[in-house]
């Protein structure tokens, strides 16, 4: 089980979702796991998070647009950290 689950919410991202995931994967601390939530994406942004071969972190779909608050809910659900990290698909950690 991992100290901390970092989620992150994401919709249309492909330009940006790269830049979040590198900043959680390029940690000194590595007791963690990292979800990416696709809110529906119309865009690459699935194919962007699936090109990582990290064991750490997984991409999660929902099957349509419904924004932030059920994205996270979803990454919640999957997390088995003991802490949860909200990171948006737009910043760096």
């Amino acid at each position: 089980m991992p100290l901390f689950s970092v989620i992150t919410p994401m919709y249309n991202r492909a330009a940006c979702i790269g830049r979040a995931i590198d900043s959680v994967l390029g940690q000194d601390f590595t007791d963690f796991e990292q979800f990416v939530v696709d809110d529906g994406s119309t865009d690459n942004s699935r194919e962007v998070v699936r090109a990582y071969r990290d064991p750490r972190l997984r991409l999660l779909e929902m099957p349509a647009n419904q924004g932030v608050c059920p994205a996270r809910t979803m990454g919640i659900d999957a997390a088995q950290g003991a802490w949860i990290l909200y990171l948006d698909s737009d910043d760096e950690l």
